[in-house]
């Protein structure tokens, strides 16, 4: 009985066997480049072939382009099934093609290209361009007209009739619009440039401060030009937003991410993702976002032409005042949470215990807590650390650690009481609390703690004498200067030439002290104060100081120079006071520029840059020679 049944699984396993060798097997696959030397400017097309008997090929990836960016992709599908004798053997194929733009000069390794088949990840070879100076690569070879054609699984009329299917446009050219289907999520209502432009966008125009406002610049490229161009680096600027607080949504130094294809008037626009940004609102007013250019260089031409994308107004205001919880503190905005670690639990009285807390979450999130206040608890100031970043698709958060040291010099079991922190959940349009407790710790009573019996105690009151224990005698007298004749004959004699000598002296000491109030307190000795308050603290460690003191010596030098006060003015309000006061409208501009840089730098929630307040002290310096000018 038991042969029987150990024959029976091994007929099993044996016919089992080839189908599990057959799923298990890789498939076939082959990537080649049209050439292996372009200019800077042209395109590569990459092509994987993928044949496999185990399911369609999907999710192609063409590996890392170091030097070349992505510009199109294409794919064909194919499916054979042959039945012999009853015997199904089924393939499936894949044709992809990638549109590479050659960026930099290089020799640059392109790949491995890569497939997912039943579950599993397949890598091809890497490919080897180079890529030369615009108009230094070689002609690209056509093949002949009349050539046979290798037969192809995705196209097999190609080899019975030549020619048949070929492409018309130049092999350095877009793919073709026809081939591809349009996002309408991406459609605009006209083209703001030919061949090519930038179109930015935010998710939302009403925002509070402290809200997380994304901000997108697109790349649009028709789809159907022939036009040949490169972008010039040198002359790229990026969109400005010095009333927000700026988080990168993408990693530095990535390539643009292809978002789809587009309909704008008329024609097939390929969509490109090349900034992405999480904006915070400072603070509320109508806030601004300035566009961002590019150069565009055609190639056959030389001519050069700017691209810029939209300016972008945002309206920010204040969450609501009604139902705002108490400790609720502006700019807190988000989705947070709070967890909190006590040890030990049991400490002697005058020790310490370590609290740690963990503020995790989406948005804004504070950079500071506010522990709870408890008699005989020693709060010292904590150690922080961030982990910040892309959490999710497209939102900004993480979390920050606190690491406190609390001192307890009160015996029992001492009550650390709840940390609370008040937010606005701009999902939910409402307040909410998150909060975490700290529990009990047991104080055991300690004799080191109390105050050693020899010590002198506590004054109470320093500064005052000493308590009296027995009376004292009358004071010795002593003779004084009215008991004497000569004190009588000076005061009667003098008193005339005193009286003149003390009118004169007044008179030519309020004089002095007037020319010395003017100008202690005149706008240039003012000025120089501030300079000097200004130098120094730039050389300090504290950002935040220096910035404060150059938006001093900004204030103090509009009106040393200018006759004119811009304290309290603010957006417009600074130029606007300036060019009033016969100020040139550019250095009205800049001026105004750089003092709502110094009070954005000051006021941001996260760590501030010394090198940045250095470099704006630097530039405060050229604006102030230029108001004096002026």
């Amino acid at each position: 009985m038991r042969a029987g049944v150990a024959c029976l699984l091994l007929a099993l396993v044996a016919l089992l066997a080839p189908a599990t060798a057959r799923a298990q097997s890789a498939p076939q696959m082959s990537v080649q480049a049209d050439v292996d030397t372009v200019a800077v400017g042209d395109v590569v097309h990459l092509q994987l072939t993928v044949q496999s008997p185990d399911g369609m090929p999907s999710d192609p990836r063409p590996g890392a382009t170091p030097g070349f960016a992505v510009r199109g992709q294409s794919q064909s599908p194919s499916q054979t099934h042959i039945s012999i004798n009853g015997t199904r053997t089924d393939r499936f194929g894949l044709l992809v093609d990638w549109t590479l733009l050659a960026q930099r000069v290089g020799v640059f390794s392109v790949g491995p290209a890569t497939i997912e088949v039943a579950g599993n990840r397949y890598a091809g070879r890497a490919i080897t361009v180079r890529v030369v100076p615009a108009g230094q690569a070689p002609q690209r070879q056509q093949p002949p007209s009349q050539s046979p054609q290798p037969f192809s699984p995705f196209d097999p009329w190609r080899s019975i009739f030549p020619g048949f299917n070929a492409p018309t446009a130049p092999i350095d050219e877009p793919p073709s619009a026809p081939s591809v289907n349009t996002d309408p999520r991406l459609a605009l209502d006209a083209s703001r440039g030919d061949f090519y432009f930038l179109h930015a966008a935010v998710d939302t125009t009403n925002a509070v401060v402290g809200q997380q406002v994304t901000f997108s610049v697109y790349e649009y490229l028709d789809a159907e030009t022939n036009a040949r161009f490169k972008i010039d680096a040198s002359a790229e600027h990026e969109p400005t937003a010095a009333d927000f607080v700026k988080r990168p949504l993408l990693k530095d130094g990535q390539e643009g991410v292809l978002q789809g294809f587009a309909s704008v008037g008329g024609h097939v626009w390929q969509v490109t993702l090349v900034q992405r940004w999480a904006l915070f609102p400072l603070h509320a007013g109508d806030l601004i976002i300035g566009p961002m250019s590019v150069a565009l260089v055609q190639t056959r031409s030389g001519n050069v032409s700017q691209r810029t994308s939209e300016t972008i107004h945002v309206r920010v205001t204040d969450p609501p005042a009604a139902g705002r919880p108490p400790g609720y503190a502006i700019g807190d905005v988000g989705h947070f949470s709070l967890a909190a670690q006590v040890t030990p639990r049991e400490i002697d009285q005058g020790a310490a215990v370590g609290v740690h807390l963990e503020l995790s979450g989406t948005g804004n999130l504070p950079a500071a807590l506010v522990p709870p206040a408890r008699a005989g608890a020693e709060w010292l100031a904590p150690e922080t650390h961030e982990q910040l970043g892309v959490v999710g698709k497209d939102v900004f958060g993480g979390k920050r650690t606190f690491d406190y040291v609390v001192r307890l010099h009160t015996p029992g079991d001492v009550d650390l009481g709840d940390l609370s922190l008040p937010f606005w959940n701009p999902d939910q349009r409402r307040y909410e609390v998150a909060r975490v407790s700290l529990g009990k710790v047991r104080v055991t009573p300690s004799a080191a703690a109390a105050v050693p019996s020899g010590s002198a105690p506590e004054e109470t009151l320093p500064g005052l004498p000493g308590p009296r224990d027995a009376l004292e005698g009358a004071a010795p007298s002593a003779k004084h200067l009215d008991d004497r004749p000569i004190f009588w004959f000076l005061g009667i004699g003098l008193w005339p030439a005193a009286f003149g000598l003390i009118v004169a002296g007044r008179a030519a000491g309020r004089g002095v002290a007037r020319r010395w109030h003017d100008r202690k307190t005149s706008p240039t000795t003012d000025l120089k104060d501030k300079v000097a308050a200004a130098e120094a603290a730039s050389r300090g460690n504290d950002a935040r100081v220096a910035d404060a003191a150059i938006a001093r010596a900004l204030e103090s030098a509009s009106v040393a120079h200018a006759r004119v006060s811009v304290r309290g003015a603010v957006g417009g309000e600074v130029a606007q006071r300036l060019e009033k006061a016969g100020v040139a409208a550019a250095t009205a501009a800049g001026f105004a520029e750089l003092l709502r840089e110094c009070e954005a730098a000051r006021f941001a929630p996260d760590a501030a840059d010394v090198s940045a307040a250095q470099d704006r002290w630097s530039r405060a310096r050229r604006a102030i020679r230029e108001l004096e000018r002026g």
